[in-house]
C-alpha cells in the first residue's frame, strides 16, 4: 500500500504546470465553481423565501450563504490566475516544486550533514549529484541576517574524492531569492547534464539579498553592503566547505534580470575573482525602484559610487587583461536590454574582451533564462560546438562593430 501511494506521489509531484492541459484545467475549474456558486446562492434564496421565522433570520442566512460561495469563486480565479502567471513567467515547473517551495525545499540537506550521507543518499549523489543547503551565520556588518546559499555538487564531487570543481555562481533578480534557480533556472538538470558531458561544475545559488522582494542591485549601498558580504562572506565560505577551484579561471559570475546586472558588474569589478561571466537579461546600469539615491544616498560620494557600479558608463575605460569571457543574452520581446546589450557588446569588443551575444525568443522570464544558462554553461566551461544550438541567434551587433 505505502509502495502504491508513494508511486501515486510521485506521478502527482511530477505533473507539468506549464502545459496548456493544466492552465486549462485550473479555469476549468473556476468555471464550474462559479456556476455552482450561482446555483447554490440561488437555491438559498428560494429555499429561504418561504423559511419560518423573521426577515433578519432570512437575511442572515443568505448573506453568510452569498459570502461563502463568494470567497470560493475568488480563491479559484485567484489560483486560475496564479497558474496562469507561473506558466507564463516558467516559474515553478511541477506540482513537485511547487509543494517542495511552499514547504521551505526541506527535501535539500544542510550542507553541514555531507560527511555522514546515509547510503542510500550517498548512492544517489554518485549517479545524479546532489543539492545541499548552505547556511551563513547573520553578517551584521553588511546589513545581513542569516542566509541560505543552495549548492549542487555533481557527481563526480562523490565518485573523485580529491578532485576540485569549478564554481557556477548564480544570482537571482527581485523579487526572487537563490532558490529560484533550482526550481524556475532548473540549474541542477543543467548542470547534471554538462557533469555528465564531462564538464562537472558546482553550482552556488547564492542569496544576494535580505527578503524576497528587496532590491540592492548586489552593490555596497547605504542599507545593505551585498558586494562586500559576497565577496567577504559568501566566497571564502564555499571556498572553505566544498573542494572547490579557487583559481579565477575556474568561477564563472552568472544571473538573470537584477541577477544579470550584478554578474556583470561584480565580474568586471572583481576581474581577479572571475574569468568568466553570463549575462541574461540584465541592464547594463543599476536600476533601483527608487533610484539611485535610494541606493546609495545623495551627495557627490553617492555620484561616484553610481559611475562605479555602472558597466555602460565605466566599461570604456576597461583594458583587455585579465582575459575575461562574457556571455550577454536576452529575449527577442526584452527591447530595452536588447539595446543595451548591443552597445556595451560593441564596447566590450573594442576594448579586446572576447564577448559572445546571443538572442532567444521570449521575454522577460524564465522560458529565456533555462534556455540561455542551457546554451551558456558549457560555452563557459570550454566546451567546443555549444553554439549550435537551436533556438537562439548572434545579437544585432554587426561583424564591422568587431573590428
Amino acid at each position: 500500500m505505502r509502495a502504491v501511494t508513494n508511486a501515486m506521489l510521485s506521478q502527482l509531484s511530477g505533473i507539468d504546470t506549464f502545459t496548456a492541459k493544466f492552465v486549462a484545467g485550473a479555469w476549468l475549474l473556476a468555471a464550474i465553481t462559479i456556476a455552482l456558486a450561482v446555483r447554490g446562492v440561488r437555491r438559498t434564496w428560494l429555499d429561504t423565501a418561504g423559511m419560518a421565522g423573521s426577515a433578519a433570520r432570512r437575511r442572515t442566512v443568505r448573506t453568510v450563504d452569498t459570502a461563502a460561495w463568494s470567497l470560493l469563486t475568488i480563491l479559484s480565479l485567484v489560483v486560475a490566475s496564479a497558474v496562469s502567471l507561473n506558466a507564463y513567467f516558467a516559474y515553478l515547473p511541477t506540482v513537485g516544486d511547487a509543494v517542495d517551495a511552499a514547504n521551505g525545499d526541506r527535501q535539500w540537506i544542510n550542507a553541514n550533514e555531507l560527511s555522514a550521507l546515509p547510503a542510500a543518499t550517498s548512492a544517489a549523489a554518485r549517479q545524479h549529484g546532489l543539492v545541499t543547503r548552505l547556511n551563513l551565520a547573520p553578517d551584521r556588518a553588511d546589513g545581513f541576517g542569516s542566509t541560505v546559499n543552495v549548492v549542487y555538487l555533481p557527481p563526480q564531487y562523490f565518485t573523485d574524492p580529491s578532485e576540485r570543481f569549478p564554481v557556477l555562481y548564480l544570482f537571482h533578480g527581485s523579487p526572487g531569492r537563490a532558490q529560484d534557480w533550482f526550481h524556475a533556472g532548473q540549474a541542477q538538470r543543467t548542470a547534471l547534464s554538462v557533469s555528465r558531458a564531462g564538464r562537472p561544475v558546482i553550482v552556488v545559488a547564492a542569496q544576494m539579498s535580505r527578503s524576497w522582494t528587496d532590491d540592492p542591485e548586489c552593490v555596497d549601498g547605504i542599507n545593505e553592503r551585498v558586494e562586500t558580504h559576497f565577496v567577504d562572506d559568501v566566497l571564502p565560505n564555499v571556498d572553505g566547505r566544498f573542494r572547490t577551484d579557487r583559481n579565477r579561471e575556474g568561477r564563472i559570475f552568472a544571473g538573470m534580470s537584477a541577477g544579470g546586472y550584478c554578474a556583470l558588474n561584480l565580474g568586471l569589478r572583481h576581474r581577479d575573482l572571475t574569468a568568466t561571466i553570463i549575462d541574461m537579461s540584465g541592464d547594463t546600469r543599476p536600476t533601483h525602484t527608487g533610484g539611485a539615491p535610494t541606493l546609495f544616498g545623495s551627495g557627490v560620494a553617492s555620484a561616484s559610487e553610481v559611475a562605479a557600479n555602472d558597466p555602460s558608463r565605466y566599461a570604456p575605460s576597461l583594458t583587455a587583461d585579465p582575459a575575461t569571457r562574457i556571455w550577454l543574452d536576452s529575449g527577442s520581446a526584452d527591447h530595452d536590454i536588447i539595446r543595451q546589450m548591443t552597445a556595451i557588446d560593441h564596447t566590450l569588443v573594442q576594448r579586446g574582451i572576447e564577448v559572445q551575444w546571443r538572442v532567444r525568443p521570449g521575454g522577460h522570464t524564465y522560458w529565456v533564462w533555462t534556455s540561455a544558462l542551457t546554451e551558456a554553461l558549457p560555452w563557459a566551461l570550454g566546451a567546443q560546438g555549444s553554439l549550435t544550438r537551436s533556438g537562439s541567434h548572434a545579437g544585432p551587433t554587426t561583424t564591422a562593430d568587431r573590428h
